[in-house]
C-alpha cells in the first residue's frame, strides 16, 4: 500500500503522502502541474512519491531531470537523468536531458558524449546532429564541428543557422574559400526567407574576413564568382 510504501516521505505543502493516487502516472500528471506553476520543490516530492512506488518509471526520473533543470539545480538535474539512464539506456529523452544539462553547465565533452549516444538511438535526426556539431564547436574540436554540420547540410541543404555557424568554424580553421561559400549561401538563403537577421549575420562575417585577408570590395567579390548554387 501506498501510505506503507511512502511513510518516510513528507511533503512541502504539508500533505499527507498516503493521500496522493497509488498510480505513478497521475502522479507524474501532478508533477507536472506543479512544475508549470514553478512550485519546483512540491514537483520533486511528488515524484519521489511515484518512484518509490515504481522504481524503475523512466518517466518520473526524466521529469525530475527537467524540474530540477528549471530550478536551476543543474548537479540534481544530472542525477536525476543518470537514474533514468541506469534504468533504460536506450531512452532518448533521459539522453538529450544528460546531455543539454552538462552543456549548460560547460562540461560539452560530456554532452557531445550523450548526444552520440541519442545519434544512435535515432539516427539520421536533424536536431542532434546539430546539438552535436555545436557542442564540438564549444569545445573547439573544429574538424569534428565541420563533419556533423555538413550531416546536417545532407538531410537540409537549406538549414540557414548549419550555413551560418560554418563561417565561424572554416574562419577558425583559415578555410577561407569556404567561409565565402557559406557566406554567401546564407546570404542568398537570408533574401530567400526574408531573415534579415541571417542576412546582417553574414554581412559583419564577410567585412571581417575582408579584413583577415586583406581583400578589397571588388577583390572578395571576384572571390565569390560564379554565384554558389
Amino acid at each position: 500500500m501506498l501510505a506503507a510504501c511512502d511513510s518516510n516521505v513528507e511533503t512541502l505543502d504539508g500533505s499527507d503522502p498516503a493521500t496522493l493516487s497509488k498510480d505513478p502516472k497521475v502522479l507524474l500528471e501532478s508533477a507536472k502541474e506543479k512544475q508549470r506553476i514553478g512550485a519546483y520543490d512540491e514537483a520533486v516530492d511528488i515524484l519521489n512519491v511515484a518512484v518509490k512506488i515504481d522504481p524503475q518509471f523512466v518517466s518520473a526520473f526524466n521529469r525530475m531531470g527537467l524540474v530540477y533543470f528549471e530550478a536551476d539545480k543543474k548537479n540534481e538535474s544530472v542525477e536525476a537523468f543518470k537514474k533514468a539512464i541506469a534504468i533504460d539506456p536506450e531512452n532518448l529523452g533521459s539522453r538529450l536531458g544528460l546531455g543539454k544539462t552538462y552543456s549548460m553547465i560547460t562540461r560539452n565533452d560530456l554532452a557531445v558524449e550523450q548526444y552520440l549516444k541519442a545519434a544512435k538511438i535515432k539516427p539520421n535526426d536533424m536536431d542532434i546532429l546539430f546539438k552535436i556539431a555545436l557542442e564540438y564547436w564549444y569545445h573547439q574540436n573544429l574538424e569534428e564541428s565541420k563533419e556533423y554540420y555538413n550531416k546536417v547540410l545532407e538531410i537540409d541543404p537549406s538549414h540557414i543557422q548549419t550555413h551560418l555557424n560554418l563561417i565561424s568554424v572554416y574562419e577558425s580553421l583559415e578555410d577561407w574559400k569556404k567561409a565565402i561559400r557559406e557566406i554567401e549561401i546564407s546570404r542568398r538563403l537570408g533574401k530567400e526567407k526574408n531573415d534579415s537577421t541571417a542576412i546582417s549575420i553574414a554581412e559583419r562575417k564577410k567585412k571581417f574576413i575582408i579584413g583577415r585577408m586583406n581583400l578589397t570590395e571588388e577583390e572578395y567579390q571576384r572571390k565569390t564568382l560564379p554565384p554558389f548554387d
